[in-house]
């Protein structure tokens, strides 16, 4: 991947694998078993992916990676509330 492409990727592949994250520990907190045995996968999936992201990218893409990360944990505590009620 050359140009802008793997920031995006970072940007994007970041977003989702934290934002899993941060929507996993609201299942764990709610006790939604079946919601956290599902989300487990979809958390290991991404990893797989973005480890070989930054194999290939190396440490150029982490502003990217972080600024998804950011956003994608934001977005997945509300998302969260939103879908399954909290506070």
């Amino acid at each position: 991947m050359t140009g802008w492409v793997p920031y995006a990727a970072a940007f994007a592949g970041t977003f989702v694998s934290v934002g899993l994250k941060g929507f996993q520990h609201k299942n764990v907190i709610a006790n939604l078993y079946l919601h956290t045995f599902l989300t487990s996968y979809g958390m290991a999936f991404m990893d797989v992916l973005l480890i070989g992201l930054i194999a290939k990218s190396g440490w150029s893409i982490a502003f990217a990676s972080g600024t998804g990360a950011a956003l994608g944990m934001v977005v997945a505590m509300w998302l969260h509330n939103k879908m399954l009620g909290g506070k």
